[in-house]
């Protein structure tokens, strides 16, 4: 009996003990964990450091500095007024886009490349609701045809079949398909026949194998507006964005589709041989259109873009565990076609929150990465002014506490470094909430919490500050550009 007691105890401490080591793993793979527990790294225990001394806390201003950058000694262009402090900005760059938002003429577009931390249109739905209701415009921007988390993205209302095929830059097994704007492509799945079986005396074919769960072979997708936002609501033009059929560059169609809104309906033929092709689905304002599909499962599809003629359109293209490098599977001259057809007005990358490493001292790697990722986009899309954006705060444990994982003040200074190189806008997440340690406050002092107990991805009201603090630092930019062109005009 005894024995049977101290086995089941050795047991119960042999599983506590396994959990106890599994758990950092754990808590980067499950997303309920990541979202409601706190990230606990028994290895970074093991690594105690000295806790701060008093010295290092009337650093901690300083910390919130990025290292000086070495600016491109051969830009001639003068840096605003706005880069005070030796703190790069690069909104000189960016005056293109405001010239843009000057004018206020036909349509302004904005695609707003990030990684989770945009996850479901976060920070990037503030940014287009307050940039909509100044400067006109309606509509969610470009979605995907379907989306593996549907439901946790309210500025749109998707629903699909279940029988597509998502393929993203980031996957491991890319496939054959070639990639649209987002770092996607979709395309129908068909059932296939069962394999027969065979008698192996009498070599000859006596019945088939059971069926796998048939996958329906109708394919569709519909998109709705959303009430959440001023502008998402409805929008007055939807269009479809599709490739080349795949190993049949001659044929004369890939397809039809069937196209459905506001109680009217109509069947075209996809006729289109370019690399990127584009048919209008609506063009009227309505809430919600819909599109059944009979095309190859050698067709790859793209995606719809749900928005209005004139006015700010921002399209959110967000991928999970992307470092901003793999965007340059994106072939250039698919870029450079949708630029043909969606004429970019500016573009955003949000990226560096995967690659921290506490222990990593040199970023410089990443600065190379980050520059080939912005001279892809600027061959492809030339004269488009691209915006960097870096990483918000991110605490790991130190000392029995939770503190600024110290790689994210490098990768800040990394990005800035590549915004100087690649002459680009530059602005810091980390920065503007305040610098080392700012998650821990968001996350513990806050009320509300505007952080997950992750300590690195900001919840929903957190996100929504997060969106008026890039707001705000461009429509800084944008009042300097205004009056420097009052100046002039006197």
């Amino acid at each position: 009996m005894e024995k049977n007691a101290f086995g089941k105890a050795w047991v119960m401490v042999v599983l506590a003990a396994v959990l106890l080591l599994a758990y950092p793993f754990l808590h980067d793979r499950v997303p309920f964990f990541k979202a409601n527990l706190r990230d606990y790294n028994f290895y970074e225990s093991l690594r105690s450091t000295q806790p701060k001394t008093q010295k290092d806390k009337k650093n901690k201003d300083k910390a919130k500095t990025p290292p000086p950058v070495v600016v491109n000694p051969e830009s001639t262009v003068q840096i605003s007024a706005y880069d005070a402090e030796n703190l790069y900005h690069g909104l000189t760059f960016l005056v293109p886009f405001f010239e843009k938002l000057h004018q206020r003429k036909n349509q302004i577009r904005i695609a707003y490349y990030g990684d989770s931390s945009i996850e479901g249109d976060l920070i990037c739905q503030t940014f287009r609701d307050s940039l909509q209701k100044r400067f006109g415009g309606k509509g969610v921007g470009f979605v995907g045809i379907d989306n593996p988390i549907p439901g946790f993205r309210q500025s749109v209302r998707l629903s699909f079949s279940n029988n597509w095929q998502r393929k993203t830059v980031i996957d491991k097994e890319l496939g054959r398909f070639p990639f649209g704007i987002s770092g996607e492509n979709f395309r129908a799945l068909f059932p296939r026949p069962a394999p027969p079986r065979i008698d192996s005396t009498q070599l000859t074919v006596i019945d088939t194998a059971p069926a796998p769960k048939p996958i329906p072979v109708h394919h569709w997708s519909e998109w709705g507006g959303s009430k959440s936002f001023y502008g998402t609501a409805s929008f007055s033009l939807a269009r479809l964005f599709y490739g080349q059929t795949q190993g049949d560059s001659t044929a004369h169609a890939a397809g039809k589709i069937t196209t459905s809104f506001n109680g009217r309906s109509r069947e075209m033929t996809l006729t289109g041989l370019e690399k990127v092709n584009s048919v209008t689905l609506a063009d009227s304002m309505t809430s919600r259109v819909r599109v059944d599909f009979k095309v190859p499962g050698t067709l790859p599809l793209y995606g719809v873009s749900l928005e209005t003629p004139n006015g700010v359109i921002v399209d959110n293209f967000s991928l999970r565990g992307n470092s901003g490098g793999r965007l340059t599977l994106i072939n250039a001259d698919n870029l450079a076609a949708f630029q043909q057809n969606l004429d970019y007005d500016l573009i955003i990358f949000q990226y560096g929150l995967n690659v921290l490493n506490a222990r990593l001292q040199d970023y410089s790697w990443y600065t190379k990465e980050i520059n080939i990722l912005i001279a892809h986009f600027q061959k492809a899309m030339p004269g488009v002014p691209i915006l960097l954006v870096g990483p918000s705060d991110k605490s790991i444990k130190i000392s029995g506490g939770m503190h600024s994982d110290p790689s994210v003040e490098r990768i800040t200074g990394a990005l800035r470094q590549s915004a100087t190189d690649k002459q680009c806008g530059f602005f810091s997440f980390y920065e503007h909430m305040g610098g080392e340690d700012s998650m821990v406050e968001w996350v513990e002092q806050r009320r509300p919490k505007l952080a997950n107990l992750d300590y690195t991805h900001f919840n929903s009201n957190g996100a929504k500050i997060a969106g008026n603090y890039l707001l705000t630092f461009l429509l800084g930019g944008y009042t300097d550009f205004e009056l420097a062109s009052k100046k002039e005009a006197q």
